[in-house]
């Protein structure tokens, strides 16, 4: 651990707000200024300072604090290291929060330019491979529901702000040990307080975290009435004492507002509709908080005219808590090879078709909403709207969402080009074509909830002599290398990897690494574009596991380090169950694989048989288990 080296400034720094304000507002002053002062300390202790920031109402309060502690010292002539505000967008947000995180992005950007302030902004967004784009969409993952690990919130949220600052450290000299401010608060609720006090958490002390720094609650005493007290104090026109980023923030308190049925957020409190994770403003595809997302209706219902547009989005959503429990809308051909040579066979994953039929879904309510936008702007322009203010008039103007973007589609059509069910090249494209280019719209349709049943017992399919994955070609392909030598003669037209069945060198085509899975956003973009009717016709003359080629011997998609095995061996089995659908014909594969497997039971002992004859032999040899 870095020692913080402790600075004495030599300029007196200011101990109080600068301006005359009304006398209601000194209680809050008080409880204020404790927390700028704790943050100075932190400053002044050569600490490298950052706050995580989603723009709510006790992440603002963080960030204003934040920003009056380093003012102070730039005003008093102090040089103060550069300090962070980073803000991770999961890229499925609730739309009208991100239109508003968004406008205060560009507000603070402003504010640390205007008063030369050592701000850096930090945004960062979820890896490719973590996405639900990629992960739901593209792999199948099922959502996050009640009752599950949130770890969506890990991966979508905490992990890649600690990456960004990681790597962000790297690049200083002498950097002190990082400090992140968090708007966490006791009274939060008593999960929350429990919480944070077995972290040991409170406002003044620095808690040191997993994966190294330290973080601290500066408002862990604060009760709900004081964040928003300490908000409207930041408003010129209340006679505050405070000037921040924003003139204020009646924009956040009205989105607080609509998500509690038009009640007020002040008289609310912390309770109110809450998304399972905590946030009031949750992801708009957060299965989590159970049959309804009460924040989000609240905000339709209440307030139509800004937020009606969101309909759609929340019918999506309800989509999949209703078909949560159906297992006609999984996938239950096998993901692993079991060491008695047998693939498990049972609902997992969503199936081909109900990925297929989402990503239907999303792109045509993108389309809608880019219709919506168009109208809206053509109004605003011709001045026919004239109700609501220009706030409500601003936020909506322009495009609110866009739930696939080209890189986002790229990654789902590389996923679907490595699994058995999209039966041409280009999956995904084929769909964005027929819907953006052929016209085609996809309702979401109205549905019962299917009701809560067990999952099937996983069976076992023994595969035949002969047969299998191993067998298959992969990602390997002659002609591609052949092209490749005139090509691109300066590079090698293969790849070699480590064949997952039989540990020996195995060549395929041609891909660039990263240390994880990459797509060049304008490259997609350009890629994407270019999809025409004739490449549109062309592919259904190719199996779908050409297209994955096709994007790693290009570039567009770089690998993550050492992972190219795993992709092959996905290929390799999308490719062996279509080499048995074609031979069943029109017979179904999951009927097909169920009547001609074995018991959970009987599979097991054939393993416990295996069991002496495997002890005997050395370690090592076939590695059989993949994405289990």
């Amino acid at each position: 651990m870095n020692t913080a080296i402790h600075t004495i400034p030599t300029v007196e720094i200011a101990q109080w707000p600068s301006v005359d304000y009304a006398p209601h507002f000194a209680g809050i002053v008080e409880k204020a200024e404790v927390a700028i002062r704790r943050i100075g300390e932190i400053i002044d202790a050569g600490y490298t300072l950052s706050g995580a920031i989603s723009f709510g109402k006790d992440s603002s309060v963080i960030l204003v604090l934040m920003i009056e502690a380093i003012k102070r010292r730039v005003d008093a002539g102090i040089q103060v290291p550069t300090c962070y505000v980073s803000h991770s967008n999961t890229l499925v947000e609730n739309p009208a929060m991100d239109t508003y995180t968004e406008a205060m992005l560009v507000e603070l950007e402003a504010y640390v330019q205007r008063h030369g302030l050592p701000v850096e902004v930090v945004k960062v967004t979820p890896s490719i491979t973590s996405s639900f784009a990629y992960s739901s969409i593209g792999r199948g993952k099922l959502p996050v529901f009640a009752g599950a690990s949130r770890a969506c919130s890990i991966d979508w949220k905490l992990r890649p702000q600690q990456k960004a600052l990681k790597q962000i450290l790297a690049t200083l000299q002498n950097p002190g040990d990082l400090v992140t401010l968090l708007g966490t608060r006791f009274s939060e609720s008593a999960t929350r307080g429990n919480n944070m006090r077995g972290r040991g958490e409170n406002a003044t002390d620095l808690v040191p975290t997993e994966g190294g720094g330290y973080t601290c609650s500066v408002i862990a005493e604060w009760e709900v009435t004081d964040v928003w007290e300490l908000l409207m104090a930041c408003e010129g026109r209340r006679n505050g004492p405070y000037r921040t980023y924003v003139e204020d923030f009646s924009w956040c308190l009205e989105l607080y507002k609509d998500a509690n049925e038009g009640l007020c957020a002040i008289i609310t409190g912390d309770g109110g509709n809450r998304a399972s994770c905590g946030s009031r403003h949750g992801c708009w595809n957060c299965t989590s908080t159970g049959d309804r997302d009460k924040s989000m209706e609240a905000m339709i219902d209440s307030a139509p005219e800004k937020h009606g547009h969101l309909d759609g989005v929340n019918q999506l959503r309800n989509f999949l808590i209703q078909t949560r429990w159906d297992m006609s809308r999984r996938e239950i051909l096998g993901r692993k090879v079991s060491e008695a040579g047998h693939f498990g066979v049972g609902p997992t994953n969503y199936s081909a078709d109900m990925r297929r039929e989402l990503l239907r879904y999303l792109l045509t309510l993108d389309v809608l909403e880019e219709e919506r936008a168009e109208a809206h702007d053509a109004a605003m322009f011709r001045g026919d709207i004239t109700d609501g203010g220009l706030e409500m008039i601003q936020s909506l103007r322009g495009i609110t969402f866009q739930h696939i973007t080209p890189k986002q589609l790229i990654a789902i059509d590389f996923a679907w080009s490595l699994s058995h069910g999209f039966g041409h090249a280009f999956p995904a494209l084929r769909e964005w074509y027929e819907i953006r280019v052929l016209g085609k719209r996809y309702p979401i349709p109205p549905l019962e909830a299917v009701q809560k049943s067990g999952v099937p017992a996983m069976c076992w399919y023994p595969i035949p002599e002969g047969e299998g994955p191993a067998y298959e070609e992969g990602l390997q392909d002659a002609f591609i290398a052949a092209a490749n030598r005139e090509q691109y003669p300066s590079r090698p037209p293969m790849r070699t990897i480590r064949d997952r069945y039989q540990g020996k060198p195995r060549q395929v085509v041609y891909y660039e690494e990263a240390d994880e899975m990459e797509i060049d956003a304008a490259e997609a973009t350009l890629f994407v574009e270019a999809f025409d009717e004739e490449r549109y016709l062309v592919s259904q003359s190719f199996p779908a596991w050409d297209s994955a080629k096709i994007y790693l011997n290009h570039g567009l998609i770089k690998l993550g380090r050492g992972k190219a095995a795993d992709y092959d061996e996905l290929a390799r089995r999308a490719q062996y169950w279509s080499r048995v659908q074609r031979r069943l014909g029109g017979d179904d594969l999951g009927e097909y694989l169920m009547a001609n497997a074995i018991t959970d039971a009987e599979h097991k002992r054939l393993l416990e048989a295996l069991a002496p004859a495997q002890a005997e032999e050395p370690q090592g040899g076939q590695v059989y288990d993949l994405f289990a």
